[in-house]
């Protein structure tokens, strides 16, 4: 039997930026064996309000609770949910350690859900980390998604997201494949009325136009999906995509503005990736110079 390790999951230092709503987003304090049940009924909601920190931190308590109870598959799952945080907080590394682990346990156990969705993960952060396997991970995940999950609409959604993204984060990018896989999921999440990954493979999409050089259609992408912005990082991503679409436009004006907008959001949610790139950007906005994409 695979067990997580204590180690995958490093010590995350809290900030005082998180909003209200995660300070109150907590389980109940007199019954702290329920964390575990509390954090598979709550991830969504965690991540919907941007309380990536808090999630980390209880859901790592959640880990060793459901080790202890001898819950592994609830760990895995857990650790799944944890890693996502992690990612979007920039914190690839102990995102992958904790996929990794998860994934491994799921394959040996054969929990094709929880497995298809860590090679969903890896996919991910392998492409955040621009490592070469990231379309390796989605296309496996496809396959096993085919064999175990048909039905999964949402599953399928996901890694579609991936692979389109993988496939242009290439350094050699295969743009109109990308474009073909991104559109799939971009429709898919419509008909699933799902808001926040309708942004996200929309901002995706457009990015996709942006790297063809077809900007009009760029724009036109990336305004079809204002209607649907929820969450906080929805909107410093979508800020930040616009920005960069103004920019390459020489629009310098309207790319600046959208630009601080986009970092502002960073600076509350705490992502100190997105924060680093959009004061790259900036810097090219006001020398009105271009960077490398």
């Amino acid at each position: 039997m695979t067990f997580f390790t204590c180690s995958a999951v490093s010590q995350v230092q809290m900030s005082d930026d998180e909003s209200a709503i995660c300070q109150k987003l907590q389980p109940p304090k007199d019954k702290p064996e329920q964390l575990v049940d509390w954090l598979l009924q709550n991830d969504f909601k965690l991540k919907q309000e941007g309380c990536w920190q808090t999630h980390i931190r209880l859901g790592t308590r959640g880990m060793e609770d459901a080790g202890m109870q001898s819950r592994f598959l609830d760990r895995a799952r857990i650790a799944l949910n944890v890693a996502s945080s992690y990612f979007y907080l920039g914190d690839y590394d102990n995102c992958r350690k904790l996929a990794e682990e998860a994934s491994n346990y799921a394959r040996e156990h054969k929990d094709w859900k929880e497995y298809i969705t860590s090679l969903y993960l890896l996919s991910g952060v392998s492409r955040a980390q621009g490592r070469k396997e990231a379309v390796y991970f989605a296309e496996k995940g496809m396959e096993e998604l085919k064999k175990h999950q048909p039905n999964d609409r949402y599953l399928k959604a996901k890694i579609l997201y991936n692979l389109g993204g993988a496939l242009s984060d290439l350094a050699e990018p295969d743009l109109d494949r990308a474009r073909i896989a991104m559109m799939e999921s971009h429709t898919l999440y419509h008909e699933l009325n799902n808001q926040y990954e309708i942004v996200r493979s929309g901002l995706r999409l457009a990015r996709i136009d942006y790297l063809k050089g077809e900007y009009i259609s760029a724009l036109a992408v990336i305004q079809s999906v204002e209607v649907h912005l929820e969450r906080p990082r929805s909107r410093m991503l979508y800020r930040y995509m616009m920005a960069k679409i103004l920019h390459r436009m020489k629009k310098w004006d309207r790319a600046k503005t959208e630009a601080l907008e986009s970092l502002a959001w960073a600076d509350r949610l705490n992502a100190k990736v997105d924060e680093e790139r959009t004061r790259v950007l900036l810097g090219a906005i006001d020398n009105k110079t271009f960077v490398k994409d």
